[in-house]
């Protein structure tokens, strides 16, 4: 069975992806292709025309479309016909896009499809639920918006999902992040991530928030309240410096994020017993969030699924969608988020050759060349294999540098990124070392858990870690990220440090890149000095070592 999954039309994030028989086979952000931050209110089009030409099918092959959004609460199916409501949604296409030219997606011949409409936040739970490889879990779709709810709690056992609680819209953490992010000059539904990173300059009011009743099972925002003390906020204008009581209030709040959170996951192991976490929803990508989650008593295993905000409904709906026409779990766990376009060398070298870029070679290891010029103090823009799911790169479309160089944060930040100079990176370090580097250690293969760092280790990636000696990191596995393993491999040999600084290549406010044309524009645009990028090894004239000229 071939179930194409969608999000929401108009949703802030769209993709797409293609499940073969319960197994993921491809998936895109629509962002990625359009080149629109966020692609919002943007339908998936470009998205579905990349996942079924990466299935090697056509809209004729589709047997279900899965759609991650419905109007009622828990699963709402709709068998269609001619009249139905597949054309309702080719209609929303049309509407939000305004190009009739993508109707060849979804030629009328097929509108006699079944479509399912999956409801938001089952869609979300489902995104984790099925692919962690957990037998059962508990698990929260955590989020702004999505219906009538902000999400809601359960556990999973097998293919069944017993919600326990539903987070009303009026009580979301999600909207209070967005609100109190907008207050402190920050794009709402965009700038939560800075508010996450500004918390550990500021130091949290003892008192926390003054809106929340803590005295229940589960915490409450008391609407009226909260209202009073957002109109009282002062709005800092984007431009203006950041106060000290813009970075206390955004310590108070992650301190109250993370204390809501874990009465979340107290009350649902009081319910089932369960010590896992299944965890979707775009609150669900605040990492100091998620650390906190692993390591509390209530939690032994996390999966976090990196797609984590709207786009990752389309996978869900699909996920949930073969649930309900088998009886059966998929097969697929997520063990790696690679699922997007790739390119040849071939293909590479044209767009190379397209943007005038001359000073090139082709490179017989890719890996140990990087990581040479790494060892150098050079930043490098590494793109390779299928581009990543989510807002974090993967090591498939990064910038990567030397992570213990004490002013490389600043010169990344600065010359590459464009952006705040406070704003943190990460490391991507070999697994097998992880335990050295990261006090508490576990699996994170998504960059989407913060860890303290292991105090004698923190000179060594100091560019890499935050002001309060945490970080996010990836752990890059051989078997899953040969190339990307090899590479840092290569620079621990060189260094001693089996750990590269890793940020997504791009620039502030832009998606991220996905072909080697909208790398070679980054390249040429950005203070890179290197890119590293299929088999060729790339670099400005100004920038270039000896060896390379």
């Amino acid at each position: 069975m071939i179930i194409l999954g969608v999000s929401h039309p108009i949703s802030w994030n769209t993709a797409a992806c293609i499940l073969k028989d319960g197994e993921l086979i491809a998936m895109v952000e629509e962002e990625r292709l359009n080149r629109v931050k966020h692609a919002p209110n943007m339908p998936p089009v470009l998205a579905t025309e990349y996942v079924l030409n990466a299935a090697g099918i056509t809209m004729d092959d589709v047997d279900v479309v899965a759609a991650g959004f419905g109007r009622a609460l828990g699963v709402a199916y709709g068998h269609l016909n001619r009249q139905g409501l597949w054309q309702g949604w080719h209609g929303a296409l049309r509407w939000a896009l305004k190009t009739p030219q993508h109707a060849r997606l979804i030629p009328g011949r097929n509108q006699g499809k079944q479509v399912h409409y999956v409801s938001h936040h089952v869609a979300h739970a489902s995104s984790a639920i099925f692919p962690s490889g957990f037998p059962e879990t508990n698990f929260m779709s955590f989020d702004a918006t999505g219906g009538s709810e902000a999400g809601f709690l359960g556990h999973a056992s097998g293919t069944s999902m017993t919600v326990y609680e539903r987070i009303p819209t009026y009580n979301s953490w999600g909207v209070l992040y967005e609100q109190i992010t907008g207050k402190l000059g920050f794009k709402r539904h965009s700038g939560e991530g800075k508010t996450m990173g500004l918390a550990p300059y500021g130091v949290a009011d003892p008192n926390g928030l003054p809106f929340i009743d803590w005295s229940g099972d589960l915490p409450r925002i008391i609407k009226a309240d909260k209202l009073k003390f957002l109109g009282a906020l002062p709005q800092r204008q984007p431009n203006a410096p950041l106060t000290q009581a813009d970075q206390n209030l955004a310590a108070t709040l992650q301190r109250d994020l993370e204390r809501a959170a874990l009465h979340m996951v107290e009350f649902m192991y009081r319910r089932s017993g369960s010590r896992r976490l299944a965890l979707a929803g775009g609150v669900a990508l605040n990492c100091s969030m998620n650390g906190v989650l692993l390591q509390s008593p209530f939690v032994d295993e996390i999966f976090i699924q990196p797609a984590a905000h709207d786009a990752g409904t389309a996978l869900g709906a699909a996920l949930a969608t073969h649930v309900k026409l088998t009886g059966q779990r998929p097969s697929f766990v997520m063990r790696h988020a690679q699922w997007g376009p790739e390119y040849t060398n071939d293909e590479i070298l044209a767009a190379l050759s397209a943007a005038g870029i001359a000073t090139f070679r082709k490179s017989d290891d890719i890996c140990r060349d990087t990581a040479r010029v790494l060892h150098a103090g050079k930043i490098v823009g590494w793109f390779q294999g299928r581009a990543e799911i989510g807002p974090r790169a993967l090591g498939s479309r990064s910038i990567i540098a030397d992570p213990s160089i004490r002013d490389m944060k600043d010169r990344v930040n600065l010359k590459v990124k464009h952006r705040e100079p406070w704003r943190p990176f990460a490391p991507s370090m070999l697994e097998e070392y992880t335990e050295q580097y990261i006090v508490g250690a576990a699996p994170s293969p998504f960059m989407i858990l913060a860890f303290q760092t292991q105090p004698d280790k923190i000179d060594e990636i100091v560019s890499a870690t935050h002001v309060d000696n945490s970080c996010r990191p990836q752990t890059v596995s051989r078997t899953l990220q040969p190339r990307y393993w090899s590479m840092i491999d290569h620079f621990r040999q060189l260094s001693g440090i089996p750990v590269v600084l890793n940020t997504s290549f791009n620039i502030d406010s832009q998606p991220i890149v996905c072909s080697p044309t909208d790398a070679a524009w980054k390249f040429q645009n950005c203070g890179l000095d290197y890119m590293a990028i299929g088999d060729y090894l790339v670099w400005k004239p100004e920038t270039v070592l000896a060896e390379d000229e």
